[in-house]
Parts: structure tokens; C-alpha cells; sequence
């Protein structure tokens, strides 16, 4: 794919926009991704998880997970040139608005990890062993208070 930029907005669209060889850029959408707001997006890293301790050639991966007003998370892949929901069902354990998500950088590990912040005042860490198993969802923290970011460090 290149270089892209994913931009969710409040009438629930996610916009994935891919640079082109000749500077302009290509558009692609998802429609009603969060019917009622998308406030937040993240790419996955762009090997599967695993990859640095497996051996053979691999397929770069094309995935972005979502947070929205709907108080749900949800991962989408790439298939075939359509963006499609890759989690059934929609990650729900928060109790209002999704304000942020953060993919982890997976290093090499044999799992995928994704956190979710919330005006819940809750944060989670979900997690998924490998593609088609179901994620999980832990809470990590309840601060109390709404939490509006978060950020994986990449050491």
C-alpha cells in the first residue's frame, strides 16, 4: 500500500487516503464505521505478529483499529481492496465514548495488543494470540476520571 493516512470523523466515516507515485493521493472509506462519531484510529504494525521469529517471506499487513462514540473498538483489514470489520463482534467493554486507541508495536511478539481509552475513566488492553482467535479484553486501569489518550513506547 505505501504510505497512508487513516482520518475518522464525527459523521462515523473512516477515510484511509494512500500516496501515489506521483505525489497525489488515492482515497478509500468505511462507511458508518461508528454510526455516531469515530474519535480515534491506529495502524497495526506492519508485520504480523510473529514475524521477526518466523522464517519466509510475509506479506505486509494492512490493518487499523477504531474507537468511536458507540463506546466500541474495532479492527478492520483490508481484503481484496475493501476495508472490512475483522472482529466479531465489535470490542465492547467500555461504558462510554472510545476517546483513543493505540495499537502496540509488536516486536516480534506472538500477539497482537491494542488499548482503548475511555470517558468511562477505564483503559484496556485487549489482545488476540493470532488472526482469527477472539480478542480479550483486560482492564488495565480505572482512573476515575475520563482518559483521553494513550501511547505505547516502542522499546
Amino acid at each position: 500500500l505505501g504510505l497512508c493516512l487513516a482520518c475518522g470523523s464525527s459523521d462515523g466515516n473512516i477515510s484511509v487516503f494512500t500516496v501515489r507515485a506521483d505525489g497525489g493521493w488515492d482515497t478509500s472509506r468505511i462507511d458508518q464505521a461508528h454510526p455516531v462519531g469515530v474519535t480515534s484510529v491506529s495502524w497495526a504494525p506492519s508485520t504480523a505478529p510473529g514475524a521477526l521469529v518466523g522464517s519466509g517471506l510475509l506479506d505486509p499487513v494492512h490493518k487499523l483499529c477504531s474507537g468511536g462514540c458507540d463506546n466500541t473498538v474495532k479492527v478492520w483489514k483490508l481484503y481484496n481492496g475493501i476495508w472490512k470489520l475483522d472482529c466479531f463482534p465489535a470490542l465492547l467493554m467500555h461504558t462510554d465514548w472510545v476517546r483513543d486507541v493505540a495499537w502496540a508495536p509488536n516486536l516480534g511478539l506472538p500477539k497482537s495488543t491494542i488499548a482503548s481509552a475511555s470517558q468511562d475513566g477505564k483503559v484496556i488492553i485487549w489482545t488476540v494470540a493470532k488472526e482469527g482467535d477472539q480478542w480479550e479484553g483486560n482492564v488495565l486501569n480505572d482512573f476515575k476520571t475520563p482518559v483521553w489518550r494513550v501511547s505505547w513506547s516502542l522499546t
